[in-house]
């Protein structure tokens, strides 16, 4: 549960704590008793240990159970829609055991794709890159991208979204494995943390870049607007440099004005944006392109329900390379 509301960084003493708690029993037809078998956690919710909204959702509550992404098998059943053994998907509290109505569930085929990727490349992290890059960024093959935090959960599945559509892709990431990692991927990609971003961005982007997918923020959002070229769209998936700041103490860009001279698009989303039809065609393309090789990710999975506060933490200082899940 959410312990205090962090200050700065969260931390895996002062923000989290682990509470022992009843095992739910079902009460109603139409219900499911679940055992959470993968927990996701992801920047975003950093936001919602705020005292305010965030992405126009309520913050957590201070001694309550914070929520998210999670893989569950069904235990018990009152519901014609699912049975044990059957594994779902949903947007719930972080217990062991839950019981929820079977409707707010998504059924699973594993036999298609792992259960991790559903949390992964096939769930949130794929649809937050395929839907604004279909519908805001808009690529055409042979235009130049630039996808900062490309060896992260959405930042490598934008990579090679992109790269499916025919475009030329530079990425960069905070270390020479997670380098490594994005260029067998076929990504030409750099260590922003051994080369001025300037310079970098010289280098690999020589006549301008058309696409920026930005999860970063800050200075290299400023630095990046240098290099766009006229009409250039910019797809704001996060800020994850300024997340553990206050509003005050957040870099402020100085050159927006290049948004009017450029003529940019410069555009943010939230999943929300889009609806239900739109995310399951995307589902079905995104379980396409994993199951024909075009959409290869990666996890970083940690083993055990009190290593929950030590993934998310371990965000906001890099420890993962992909997707960061807990096996519970």
């Amino acid at each position: 549960m959410l312990k205090k509301r962090p200050v700065g960084a969260p931390s895996v003493e002062e923000t989290f704590e682990i509470q022992k708690v009843a095992k739910p029993s079902l009460s109603e037809d139409g219900q499911v008793l679940i055992r959470i078998l993968m927990i996701s956690v992801d920047p975003y919710m950093r936001g919602r240990m705020n005292d305010n909204k965030s992405y126009f959702t309520a913050p957590f509550e201070v001694g309550k159970p914070l929520s998210g992404g999670v893989a569950a098998e069904v235990v018990e059943s009152r519901s014609a829609d699912l049975k044990p053994g059957d594994k779902v998907l949903g947007f719930l509290p972080w217990l062991k055991y839950l019981v929820v109505a079977a409707n707010t569930l998504r059924k699973l085929d594993t036999s298609v794709v792992p259960l991790e990727k559903y949390l992964s490349s096939a769930g949130y992290s794929g649809l937050s890159s395929y839907l604004p890059i279909k519908y805001i960024a808009a690529p055409k093959a042979g235009e130049t991208v630039f996808v900062t935090g490309g060896a992260g959960a959405v930042g490598s599945c934008a990579c090679q979204i992109f790269f499916s559509y025919g475009c030329k892709v530079i990425s960069c990431a905070g270390s020479a494995e997670k380098v490594k990692w994005l260029q067998d991927l076929g990504i030409e990609a750099f260590n922003y943390k051994e080369c001025a971003l300037e310079d970098a961005l010289m280098k690999f982007c020589p006549k301008g870049i058309d696409i920026y997918w930005d999860n970063v923020g800050g200075e290299m959002l400023e630095t990046t607007l240098n290099h766009m070229n006229n009409f250039g769209r910019v797809v704001c998936c996060g800020m994850i440099s300024q997340y553990n700041k206050a509003p005050k103490d957040r870099y402020g860009i100085k050159n927006l004005f290049l948004v009017v001279t450029k003529r940019l698009k410069l555009q943010g989303f939230i999943m929300s944006d889009y609806n239900e039809e739109q995310r399951v065609a995307a589902t079905k393309e995104l379980i396409r392109l994993i199951c024909g090789g075009k959409l290869k990710t990666t996890e970083t999975i940690m083993n055990g329900f009190e290593k929950v506060p030590e993934a998310f933490c371990g965000l906001f200082t890099g420890k993962n390379l992909g997707k960061m899940l807990v096996k519970i």
